[in-house]
């Protein structure tokens, strides 16, 4: 077992000796929450925070009741504690939950108000809208995923080798014949550098799992938890360690256990407990923080800018200090450079839904074939599904990236009690126009004179006027203004009526 006492001569002997950088998952349980942060090069790739012991993860597995359907094809199932989820009525995605009429030719809803069904979280709850929740049920390993109560053999995309798709297909049809073809199966990109063998005991193991969870169901009272998904923590490093070199260094000695027993034979796993923090330790805790910043700069010189809207995110690249000799040269190594950060950012962010990356305009279609290439190369090592719809002449690129989690900034931040999350207040003159205004309602409309004015002192200047223009005020009303400056945190301002 690794212990502490050389844990700093360690920690630089593999990372700056010159040698090659190993792969770290640095996982942090001292406190309410698991941060996790995977560590490519020394640069933090990719982080997860998530609450211990969560109520609702994805992949979980309840016996629901249907407590509403509505006619737009969206129904509600209570999982338990209270909790709505959204399911949304598609026959094309929910086949389970129809049945097809020959008489109409038509696939009708099998389901009512007061069922019992049986559902899977699919995506996280947000302050505005409930999980989501599917019918179909799925079981994700390392190298496969099972799809029940569908059909079909699917390969990942990623995976561009003809001869090995085709080594693949015939595989999954080898597992799914042995049961009958009672499910569909998805080959992961991790496939590619497994041992059959293990793929097919990865294939018993899921199956045997599933025949639990509808068993259980079976006797199970609605609305109840069925199935607890893994953490998202455990399914990363299940989804990122290939490799015997690459860590797992964790805090906790009971989670240490866990992760032994499941990993210590694909890679290293390693027990923490220097007195200095382990994200502090491997600059990590820095990379925290500068993940939350909008705007990233580029080594050559330029930047992105990264906008939030209701519809979509929107990013924007820009040339900042970089210039050089060939105008051309300098937009497309900017965009190239732009398009690897953006890959990275979207990992480290957890951005998902609609991207709209406004790259520099390129006049050639080369070169935007150059920049897009890159792009779709990126991502390939993003676990979350990323789809590129294409750039337009114009330079914007269209992205999706699937919505799983939250995205960091939503776990680590909250709206600013000033603007509200508008990012924006009113400013000192405005403030000072309105307080005037006021004054002169009162000494228009109530009995009171004399007013106390408490405000910052930025605002009280502008108040006063270079030439005491309040005055101006009080000659019309017959009244008298007084001022007292204080101490605010933002441009509050108190009107005292005596």
């Amino acid at each position: 077992m690794f212990r502490s006492e050389n844990f700093t001569d360690y920690y630089i002997d593999n990372d700056f000796a010159g040698g090659d950088f190993l792969k770290k998952i640095l996982i942090d349980c001292l406190s309410g929450f698991f941060r996790t942060a995977v560590m490519e090069n020394g640069e933090m790739v990719e982080l997860i925070i998530e609450e211990k012991n969560k109520t609702f993860t994805v992949g979980s597995i309840y016996m629901g009741v249907v407590k509403k359907i509505l006619p737009s094809q969206f129904a509600f199932v209570d999982i338990g504690d209270s909790m709505n989820t959204f399911l949304p009525i598609t026959d094309s995605k929910e086949k389970n939950i129809f049945n097809y009429n020959e008489i109409t030719e038509k696939n009708e809803l099998k389901i009512k108000c007061g069922n019992e069904i049986l559902v899977q979280v699919i995506k996280e709850g947000t302050e505005e809208k409930c999980p989501v929740v599917s019918s179909m049920i799925t079981f994700s390993g390392k190298y496969i995923v099972l799809l029940f109560n569908d059909k079909g053999i699917n390969i990942s995309k990623k995976i561009n080798d003809d001869s090995e798709r085709e080594k693949l297909f015939l595989l999954g049809q080898k597992i799914i014949s042995e049961y009958n073809d009672e499910f569909g199966i998805i080959m992961r990109t991790n496939c590619l550098d497994a041992d059959e063998l293990c793929i097919i005991d990865e294939a018993e193991s899921l199956i045997s799992e599933y025949n639990n969870i509808v068993k259980k169901g079976t006797y199970a009272k609605a609305p109840s938890e069925i199935y607890r998904a893994e953490s998202e923590t455990y399914k990363a490093v299940r989804d990122l360690l290939k490799s015997n070199s690459d860590e797992i260094i964790i805090n906790d000695v009971y989670e240490y256990n866990n992760f032994v027993l499941k990993y210590s034979g694909v890679g290293k796993v390693i027990f923490y407990n220097d007195i200095v923090p382990m994200f502090d330790n491997f600059f990590a805790e820095k990379q925290v923080e500068k993940a939350l910043h909008n705007k990233i700069w580029l080594k050559c010189g330029g930047f992105i800018k990264i906008d939030y809207t209701e519809a979509c995110i929107v990013i924007d690249v820009n040339t900042g200090k970089h210039s050089g000799r060939s105008h051309r040269k300098t937009i497309l190594k900017t965009n190239i450079e732009a398009a690897k950060e953006i890959a990275k950012q979207l990992r480290l962010k957890n951005l998902s839904g609609i991207i709209i990356i406004d790259f520099i305009d390129m006049q050639f279609s080369d070169d935007r074939k150059e920049v897009e290439d890159v792009f779709k190369d990126e991502i390939k090592r993003d676990r979350v599904g990323v789809t590129v719809v294409g750039m337009t002449e114009l330079g914007l690129m269209q992205v999706t990236r699937k919505k799983v989690r939250q995205p960091i900034s939503k776990m680590l931040t909250c709206k600013c009690p000033l603007c509200g999350g508008n990012g924006f207040i009113f400013n000192e003159y405005y403030i000072a126009e309105k307080i005037k205004n006021e004054i002169s309602s009162i000494f228009a409309q109530t009995i009171y004179k004399r007013v106390i004015v408490e405000a910052g002192s930025n605002v009280i200047d502008i108040l006063k006027g270079k030439n005491n223009e309040y005055r101006l005020i009080e000659e019309k009303f017959g009244g008298k203004i007084e001022f007292n400056i204080i101490s605010v945190q933002k441009l509050d301002y108190y009107i005292r009526k005596i």
